[in-house]
């Protein structure tokens, strides 16, 4: 009894997140989503799919001798043995919609809904499920960040959502402008991507992805203190349809790696405090108080130092 329940409450799914599309289905007892349910670039899912395709080819050349599997279909064929009525269209697995049911077997490229709420969510941030502290600096979890302090969120589709993490943000100070790149331009990785201004002085900002702007926050041309108050969610800058996703994501912090990493910056940022404007790093001191500090030459050094431009 004592096991039944430790295996039962080991399938709980903690708060902010969510089960993957296959322990949705059934196929396997239990997989949170780690992807943002962008199964197009999701490793588990392709490798998912490899297995099972593999067991069917054995099948179909020596079905006496295969020896079975655990895995012997995808979620998709799990899903479509349902009755019509329950097979749970993809942004119902995920809660963006309450109810909706799938009605093109999973075929989400030709599907009128699905192209209305790709349409929708090129312009909505997801929600940041989780967060997390790192010697003074929020991070959402489940972002991959670039060494010049910008973010890159995979989403649906395959695009990605970029923005200016909480170091940044805090560093520049209170921002007076963002100007953004145009939908369609080519941008980077590790080059100029955009910029922002602060009392007139510019800061140049490095592109976290490879690949062409497909939209930009309007928003910001207003409100560009929202890169301030929300820079993991209403403060985001643009999307980009990437052209390298795997191999720029590699060269990306992510989730321990991302917490090293700032916590290093902020020994760093501290270290030049005390040589160059006489701030004792003793943790007293917030980021804040330096961004205060920060103008003219100092403020460009800084910029130029943490934002590797």
């Amino acid at each position: 009894m004592g096991a039944a329940k430790k295996r039962e409450s080991m399938k709980i799914v903690p708060p902010g997140k969510k089960k993957c599309v296959w322990m949705e289905a059934g196929v396997v007892s239990y997989k949170l989503c780690d992807h943002n349910f962008d199964c197009s670039t999701c490793v588990y899912d392709h490798g998912m799919h490899d297995r099972v395709a593999r067991y069917k080819e054995k099948v179909a050349i020596q079905p006496v001798a295969v020896i079975p599997d655990k895995f012997t279909e995808t979620w998709v064929d799990k899903m479509m043995r349902l009755p019509a009525n329950r097979r749970k269209c993809r942004y119902m697995i995920t809660g963006e919609v309450g109810r909706k049911i799938c009605p093109s077997a999973y075929e989400c490229g030709p599907c009128s809904f699905d192209q209305m709420m790709q349409e929708r969510l090129q312009a909505e941030a997801l929600p940041v499920h989780a967060r997390s502290q790192e010697s003074g600096f929020e991070l959402a979890e489940d972002f991959y960040y670039h060494d010049g302090h910008t973010w890159a969120r995979p989403e649906y589709g395959g695009r990605v959502r970029v923005g200016l993490d909480d170091f940044a943000q805090k560093l520049i100070g209170k921002l007076g402008r963002v100007e953004l790149p145009n939908i369609g331009q080519e941008v980077k990785q590790g080059e100029v991507g955009f910029q922002v201004r602060r009392n007139g002085e510019i800061a140049k900002v490095l592109s976290p992805m490879d690949g062409t702007v497909a939209n930009v926050n309007h928003t910001l041309r207003d409100q560009p203190d929202l890169v301030n108050e929300s820079p993991y969610e209403k403060g985001w800058l643009f999307t980009i349809e990437p052209t390298k996703l795997r191999k720029n994501l590699k060269g990306l912090y992510y989730d321990k790696e991302a917490r090293n990493f700032i916590h290093g910056e902020r020994e760093k940022l501290f270290a030049m405090a005390n040589d160059d404007l006489r701030v004792a790093a003793d943790g007293g001191v917030s980021v804040e108080n330096i961004s205060q500090e920060l103008e003219g030459k100092n403020w460009a050094k800084f910029v130029k130092t943490f934002l590797k431009t």
